[in-house]
């Protein structure tokens, strides 16, 4: 299956059914992709797929469940967008107080949140995003860093948040969503 558009569906006891659409366009149609396998790959079904297993396949109610799937995709990157933009604006607005614990945890939990989501160029993109230069940028994490606020290398990707940033983020922003890949380990 090379589609992210997916449903997998149970036939019964015994098999399973994965469809994909594609990853472009209406999903009107039926999928792309039709792939069946029994439940328990060490216990192949006797007779193997026959055409009461394939008529079993329900079509509609695939296509029903791919349409739930993408309505919750699309209201969490909605969300996610909006709350990366108010992070943004907190990130500046704390910026324009100067370089104070609170505007670098803020930064540090912008730059974790990206590493951690395979963002490319995270320090990059921050400097774009809150429209500083990569140098300016580098050299603020480098001081969260040495302020305890940030744990890992100067000059390595990644890190952690320490709990005393984690403290003043709850402190500054209570209602923030508590996400595991702002506090992994990287």
């Amino acid at each position: 299956m090379t589609s992210n558009r997916h449903v997998e569906m149970d036939l019964g006891p015994d098999w399973i059914v994965r469809m994909a659409w594609p990853e472009e366009g209406d999903i009107q149609g039926g999928p792309i992709e039709l792939l069946v396998t029994p439940s328990d790959p060490q216990a192949y079904p006797a007779g193997g797929i026959s055409s009461t297993v394939l008529r079993s396949v329900d079509f509609r109610a695939a296509t029903a469940q791919l349409r739930r799937q993408l309505a919750s995709a699309d209201r969490w990157r909605r969300r996610s967008d909006e709350y990366e933009t108010g992070r943004i604006e907190r990130i500046r607005d704390a910026l324009a107080k100067g370089i104070t614990p609170e505007y670098l945890a803020l930064l540090s939990s912008a730059y974790v949140s990206r590493v951690n989501s395979g963002q490319a160029k995270p320090v990059e993109r921050l400097a774009e995003d809150i429209g500083k230069s990569l140098q300016t940028i580098r050299g603020h994490l480098w001081r969260a860093r040495k302020d305890g606020l940030l744990t890992g290398s100067a000059g390595r990707k990644g890190g952690q948040l320490t709990p005393q940033a984690s403290a003043i983020l709850s402190r500054i922003v209570p209602n923030a969503p508590q996400s595991p890949i702002e506090t992994s380990q990287t």
